[in-house]
């Protein structure tokens, strides 16, 4: 009997995890944090796409449209080579996300499609800002380590100058 209530109890702990893990305010915070780690190029931010990451990117700006569409490599290697402007001007990043529709999937919740609304400010030391608002749909997956992007699709437009 003690060893019924024992596995009942581990299983009330894995299943109380999965939902508490992938609830929609813990996957909202989750999000906004790793998007300010890919604009600050911090270390460790390819360790939260999974290997088989799809990712699809189309950006709108007055330079143009551009697109990014790949796997964890490609997308890990657009982020080293990415954002110099960080790195150079370091501006004032702050990143709002609104979470539009959330599902969670895979019983015991192995995994949640987030869709959700982000505008991202980018603050020059002389005042300038600089914004960028888009709406992007995040499959995220739990893992040993914490959530992880098994696929993301982004689409946005800012106002950045020529």
């Amino acid at each position: 009997m003690k060893k019924l209530l024992w596995l009942a109890g581990l299983l009330g702990l894995f299943y109380g995890h999965a939902w508490w893990t992938l609830s929609e305010q813990r996957a909202q915070r989750w999000i906004e944090q790793h998007e300010l780690a890919v604009l600050e190029q911090k270390e460790g931010v390819c360790k939260d796409f999974t290997f088989d990451t799809e990712v699809s990117v189309r950006a709108v700006h007055a330079k143009g449209e551009w697109q990014l569409d790949g796997g964890r490599d490609h997308v890990c290697g657009y982020i080293r080579s990415s954002n110099a402007f960080v790195r150079v001007l370091k501006p004032q990043l702050s990143t709002q996300t609104e979470v539009l529709s959330f599902e969670r999937a895979g019983f015991p919740w192995m995994s949640a499609t987030a869709k959700v609304q982000q505008t991202t400010t980018f603050t020059l030391v002389n005042g300038l800002t600089m914004s960028e608002q888009g709406e992007a749909t995040y499959v995220l997956r739990r893992g040993l380590s914490g959530l992880q992007i098994a696929g993301l699709t982004l689409r946005s437009e800012g106002n950045f100058p020529r």
